[in-house]
């Protein structure tokens, strides 16, 4: 027969036992133990629960906590992580397109040229002294210094993108 509405239990307030709700939940028994051990599922009397509040407690454990509590989520995790492996795609993505260059490349290739630079600068006074040393117009000593500077100077306007990839320092270095 059936129950009259005053004699049903609501699910709300049904009691269920630790192997029942392993069984709802779709866990072990071993596993209700543990997790009521770290305080996530509470026990209204040994080995019984609540059915309602057991069931809400799992489900906030396994979507990481509450909002309310002000920690992230393991969905904000989830979220975080998806974001920087994109992040990590387009920046993969503008190297390969040549458009990024890697720090340790940028250093290399510029410590290059400005040693290259450096060398010519550097020998502009012993190459030119010999020249200019007889030389009395002050025009044609202006004349040759700049070109001299000028020429170093060329060093530093000499831009390949093709020497900030890898593979082109290696076979210039002799790798």
């Amino acid at each position: 027969m059936a129950k009259n509405k005053a004699e049903q239990i609501k699910v709300s307030e049904m009691i269920v036992g630790t192997a029942e709700l392993a069984a709802i939940i779709g866990k072990s028994d071993r596993w209700i133990r543990k997790i009521t051990g770290e305080g996530v599922l509470k026990q209204v009397e040994r080995g019984k629960y609540v059915l309602a509040d057991a069931v809400q407690a799992y489900i906030l454990h396994v979507e990481g906590g509450s909002r309310d509590d002000g920690k992230p989520t393991y969905q904000d995790h989830k979220t975080e992580h998806e974001r920087i492996k994109a992040e990590i795609a387009a920046l993969e993505l503008a190297e390969m397109q040549g458009k990024l260059h890697k720090a340790e490349d940028v250093e290399a290739v510029m410590n290059d040229m400005l040693s290259a630079f450096r060398q010519r600068a550097r020998a502009i006074p012993t190459r030119l002294a010999p020249e200019l040393v007889d030389e009395s117009n002050l025009q044609v000593v202006k004349s040759k210094l700049a070109d001299a500077i000028d020429e170093a100077l060329y060093e530093l306007s000499d831009y390949d993108p093709e020497s900030f990839n890898d593979d082109a320092r290696n076979d210039a270095d002799g790798d």
